[in-house]
């Protein structure tokens, strides 16, 4: 089996599970390096997994944290090995092989929206930490998610309320014929939210998928459509909250919000020949988002606020081919593995404006962007002994841009290389316990726009990894993993979308711990766990060395129990520390903690009820917490503040479902 270090979900299971040899080269994804800290999510985890909004369903990769800082529109705030991954800077995530970071974007670089997603069609996903391994490219610093749809489901009608306003309904299905599946399915949400402002979320999505599997071949086409409006309630001052001018689910500016589509074309092909297994993919895509902030309300227009427009419009397309050869070398077995990958982004349009009421009133800059990736690996599996295994490679990525100004600016253009070697060993498995060695480099990139013409731009930011740990089974239903890591990544220029400039940041260095825990030691009763320490860094800066938001512990547990034949009840609780503010310590965020409930009952073969109980102790905590100046309209000068996003308070909702 191909080894993959456990969620954290508990989950009830018709067996106990006990660790297997590794078999290097049995079926797995072309360049992906098995490591202590990868894991794979199924469709059964995710439906054990009460969630508040679509990105928790990333939680479930040990150590990681997605939180909200504005409407549910906007893509999330992610968290994971020490970074503040903003909305997506040092992750990257694709569905079915299509990339869903959007490099030079108009609100943050490497902006990862997945709100697009339907959870009752996905299939599951495969999480990788670090830098090491073949298959990722730009933005995969901390580590990388690849979701897939289902290949089937049910005939599906389901609806779910919720308190605050909260509605959804979906309805799916598959047809069989002419050789392959075909899915469809449609979702619509509405949702106003706790907020003294309502939410009044608008969402559709919608996926068309067809699927035709053969003996040796597998094809699929597949098309994915989504909108969102939304008014959102940003960040707050926590002053105005303790003297009771505001709410703590109140709001500054009335007008703040967005709206945007995505829509996905895409299309696949695998065969297997022989000794050799090959795949390519195409895809197609649209996209647009324009999105009204405030978040400083009148420090520097005492008059008609701070607000600003952030609009990107865009469309990008791209292929993948990946191939993997077996073979044998020095007698033992071996595999030859390469691929490449190209990408083309179009943005037609990409602005900041100043706004008032959603009115433009200045514009900041405004571009069109023609942004192009090329990306290759080549690398060499070897059983050296049954004891070890090898892997070997390189990555070679270019990446270029041309940066056309429609606001006076002068137009730029640029291009660079990087090369990204990448080693990994699985030794083992002895007393039923496997070793991992990995190591290798990465790298993100920057924003186009912060190419200022100076000279301490760098296209393409360099980082550096390693990872020890250890995967075991030492009793029946029990799988532990143990990862020890470290990264270091170069010094670096950050264009910030908010503000519509770039800032300078050190070289940074990274360590950290994380421990899993899987026990089933029942049909009836499974509990998992993970810890996760990491210690971040600024370089050459005494003093001044912490990085803000860089989340020192976070940890998950959770168990589920199986009461009755058709009745499951689980408990999972998530904590994070509360991470530094500022550079110097000084102020630093509060811890968080939150507990969901979650029933499942089967009350016949086709009807089934689901309750979630979130936040079940409505803990007062924050989403996010930063702290800067602002000032209010009724202030005279600017204040120093602490400004959050408030968790959401306790939130019971029900979804009922018919399959057939």
């Amino acid at each position: 089996m191909t080894c993959y270090a456990m969620p954290c979900l508990a989950h009830v299971k018709d067996e106990p599970v006990a660790l297997e040899g590794i078999e290097v080269f049995g079926e797995r994804e072309t360049g992906v390096t098995p490591s202590a800290s990868s894991g794979r999510i199924d469709r059964s985890e995710l439906d054990a997994h009460a969630s508040q909004r679509t990105g928790d369903l990333l939680e479930l990769i040990p150590g990681f944290i997605t939180t909200q800082h504005s409407g549910e529109g906007k893509a999330n705030q992610y968290f994971a090995r020490g970074f503040n991954l903003d909305h997506g800077t040092d992750f990257a995530v694709s569905i079915e092989n299509v990339p869903l970071n959007l490099s030079s974007h108009g609100h943050g670089q490497g902006y990862l929206d997945v709100n697009f997603l339907i959870p009752e069609l996905l299939a599951g996903y495969d999480y990788r930490k670090g830098s090491y391994s073949l298959r990722d490219g730009d933005f995969a610093t901390a580590g990388s998610a690849e979701l897939r749809w289902v290949d089937d489901t049910p005939t599906l009608v389901q609806g779910s309320v919720g308190e605050y306003g909260e509605r959804r309904g979906l309805v799916a299905g598959s047809l069989r014929g002419a050789g392959g599946t075909l899915i469809a399915g449609v979702d619509y949400s509405v949702n106003d939210g706790p907020w003294v402002l309502p939410m009044d979320q608008r969402a559709v999505r919608g996926l068309l998928r067809y699927v035709r599997d053969g003996a040796t071949a597998r094809s699929s086409l597949t098309v994915s459509a989504y909108d969102n409006r939304w008014t959102s309630s940003d960040q707050i001052p926590e002053r105005a909250v303790a003297d009771g001018r505001i709410d703590r689910f109140g709001f500054v500016d009335g007008s703040s919000g967005g709206d945007t589509h995505r829509y996905i074309v895409s299309a696949s092909h695998s065969r297997q020949a022989g000794d050799a297994q090959w795949s390519a993919t195409a895809y197609a895509v649209d996209y647009r988002l324009q999105l009204f902030s405030n978040f400083t309300y009148f420090l520097d227009d005492p008059v008609n606020g701070d607000q600003f427009e952030q609009f990107d419009d865009r469309s990008y397309y791209g292929v993948r081919v990946d191939r993997r050869q077996r073979l044998t070398l020095f007698g033992r077995d071996a595999a030859l593995v390469a691929g490449i990958d190209t990408r083309y982004d179009r943005i037609g349009d990409v602005g900041l404006y100043r706004t008032a009421a959603r009115q433009r009133l200045d514009t900041v800059r405004r571009d069109a962007i023609d942004d192009t990736r090329l990306g290759g690996f080549v690398g060499l599996e070897l059983s050296t002994a049954e004891w070890m295994h090898l892997t070997a490679g390189t990555r070679l990525d270019h990446y270029d841009y041309e940066v056309e100004s429609r606001s006076g600016l002068a137009d730029r253009s640029g291009d660079e290389l990087q090369w990204s070697p990448k080693l990994s060993l699985i030794l083992g498995p002895w007393a039923a316990t496997q070793f991992f060695v990995n190591a290798g480099r990465g790298f993100h990139s920057n924003d186009a726009r912060g190419d200022d013409g100076s000279p301490g731009f760098d296209p393409l930011v360099a980082a550096r990894g390693a990872e020890f740990g250890l995967r075991s089974a030492p009793l029946p239903g029990l799988e532990l993993a143990l990862a020890l890591w470290a990264l270091e990544l170069d010094s670096e220029l950050v264009y910030v979308g908010d503000a519509g400039q770039t800032e300078p940041n050190n070289a940074s260095r990274r360590r950290g711990a994380e421990f899993s825990l899987r026990y089933h030691p029942f049909d009836w009763l499974g509990f998992d766990a993970d810890w996760t320490v990491t210690r971040a860094r600024l370089e050459d800066a005494p003093g001044e060395d912490r990085i803000p938001n860089a989340i020192p512990r976070a940890g998950r547990a959770s168990i589920g129990v199986r009461v009755l034949p058709d009745l499951q009840l689980g408990l999972q609780v998530r904590h994070f520390a509360g991470a530094p503010l500022i550079e110097d310590g000084s102020v630093t965020a509060r811890d968080g903690t939150r507990a969901d409930l979650l029933l499942r009952w089967a009350a016949t073969p086709q009807l089934s009820l689901r309750a979630e109980l979130l936040n079940a102790f409505d803990e007062d905590d924050a989403d996010i917490e930063y702290f800067y100046e602002s000032r209010l309209a009724d202030e005279a000068e600017a204040t120093a503040d602490r400004h959050f996003h408030p968790a959401l308070p306790r939130l019971l909702r029900l979804t009922l479902r018919a399959a057939f």
